[in-house]
């Protein structure tokens, strides 16, 4: 399993893939909401890996 580098960019990643083919763009306000939760998501999934491993 590869661990995410950057959370905050894979966040925006993980987050633009999703909202492919939307018929209309979420406002600013929604984005970086739905932005820093996936990146919360993403900071507490690494430590659960991380634990699990040692």
């Amino acid at each position: 399993m590869t661990m995410a580098q950057n959370p905050s960019e894979q966040a925006k990643k993980f987050i633009d893939a999703s909202l492919k083919g939307s018929s209309r763009p979420p406002s600013k306000a929604a984005y970086s909401r739905a932005i820093k939760l996936a990146r919360l998501a993403i900071e507490e999934l690494t430590l659960v890996a991380t634990r699990v491993r040692r």
